[in-house]
């Protein structure tokens, strides 16, 4: 290390490093303070460097020692630019507390892996916005259980609940690490990988930014700027065609259907229920003293109550198995069971079958886009948009008259 020692008033500071020796007078030119660093070279030269701080002289002296000291005397024949921009150097990264060679290193490693793809600042910028070191370094699943704990807190339903455990814990499974650290390119990449359809991709997309903007309110992200998941594209859907179930397909069904799946297809096809309100549907709501079956607001996808008409065919199909409490759709694989039984048959199960088949027959029937959309939890537009002339008057009589007489057997109600 450097020794450092003044002598009495007046006299030069001496810098010593081992046996070399620089000294740093201190006078005034023209009323102000000026220090020169005074060091004999090897060749016994004596060199004078003139600074107007007493810092700036110390660091020249301490490198002028050290550098006689280690006998690196050519460095030390630098223009007085040079040597002034070595000592600023110097300056910037004292309180760093990082050597100059190891600055230099970094910074040109830094410069070979951007390339021209922009500065060693910009990059650090935006390193330093994307992993901010004051935010507590939660992992995807850590913020996903939280995310569960609210929605329970606030009585959200046990599917729904489940549907985000299960499509964002996928996600928490590949990327298992600090949410702050995963990037929208690296969601991007992910979603598309999943090679789902665009309805369902965009499903994924939807849990994400959810997950992501709960993470942001709770302080794992920044809270002044949108969360990498803002920017992710959304699957563009073509316009397909709506398909729906003859009379003919529903009557085979009704007729093979065990016990388990035989009011999931008739309550489907005769109210139009959502797939999720068929499958939260308690025998409570079903109201034959009214004819109507409630979809309270807690189980409604519009949060809205409505209440669907039961028509005197689906009365005689609800009837045999009435109950009095409990879920009336209780197998809990209700759904692919549906499938495969329609599958077994013969029957292909159009996505959202039932219920774009219950709105295609009640509006022929009735011919009231508005009542049909009031039943179904939709807008008029789109039950006029989507079922107008899908099927005749003639089919929509057929439909409505499909019950049963007799367990096992279909027939049709009397005029």
């Amino acid at each position: 290390m450097p020794r450092k020692r003044r002598s009495k008033k007046g006299a030069p500071l001496i810098v010593k490093v081992g046996s070399a020796v620089a000294k740093i007078y201190r006078d005034k030119n023209r009323g102000s303070a000026r220090f020169t660093v005074s060091y004999y070279d090897a060749a016994r030269r004596r060199r004078r460097e003139f600074y107007t701080d007493e810092a700036s002289a110390k660091t020249a002296a301490r490198l002028a020692a050290t550098k006689l000291q280690n006998g690196e005397v050519s460095a030390l024949e630098l223009t007085n630019q040079d040597r002034s921009n070595y000592l600023h150097a110097l300056g910037l990264l004292g309180p760093l507390k990082t050597r100059i060679d190891v600055a230099i290193s970094e910074y040109a490693e830094a410069r070979k892996a951007l390339g021209a793809s922009g500065s060693v600042l910009e990059a650090a910028r935006f390193y330093a916005k994307h992993h901010p070191t004051s935010l507590p370094r939660k992992t995807v699943r850590e913020v996903l259980d939280e995310l569960l704990a609210s929605k329970r807190a606030d009585h959200m339903s046990e599917r729904y609940i489940s549907d985000l455990d299960s499509r964002i814990g996928k996600f928490a499974e590949c990327f298992d690490r600090p949410i702050s650290e995963i990037t929208g390119d690296d969601m991007q990449k992910w979603l598309v990988g999943l090679k789902l359809a665009p309805r369902g991709r965009n499903n994924f997309r939807n849990n994400i930014v959810l997950l992501l903007n709960y993470a942001r309110k709770r302080g794992y992200l920044p809270k002044n700027q949108a969360t990498e998941a803002a920017e992710l594209t959304k699957a563009k859907a073509g316009e397909a065609d709506i398909e729906i179930f003859t009379p003919e397909q529903i009557s085979t069904l009704l007729t093979h259907a065990d016990e388990s799946l035989i009011l999931y297809i008739a309550i489907g096809a005769f109210t139009g229920l959502r797939t999720a309100e068929l499958q939260r549907l308690e025998w409570s709501e079903i109201k034959l003293d009214q004819d109507v079956i409630e979809v309270t607001a807690k189980k409604a996808k519009t949060r809205s109550r409505r209440l669907v008409p039961i028509q005197p065919n689906l009365r005689a199909w609800i009837l045999p198995h009435i109950r009095r409490q409990g879920p009336v759709c209780w197998l809990a694989t209700i759904n692919q069971k549906a499938y495969d039984f329609a599958r077994g048959l013969k029957i292909a199960w159009p996505q959202n079958g039932l219920r774009h088949s219950y709105a295609s027959y009640r509006l022929a029937d009735i011919q009231d886009a508005a009542k049909v959309a009031l039943e179904m939890g939709n807008s008029p537009q789109m039950v006029f948009q989507h079922y107008r002339e899908l099927v005749t008057p003639a089919d929509a009589k057929k439909w409505w008259a499909i019950a049963p007489l007799q367990p096992g057997k279909v027939v049709a109600l009397p005029a």
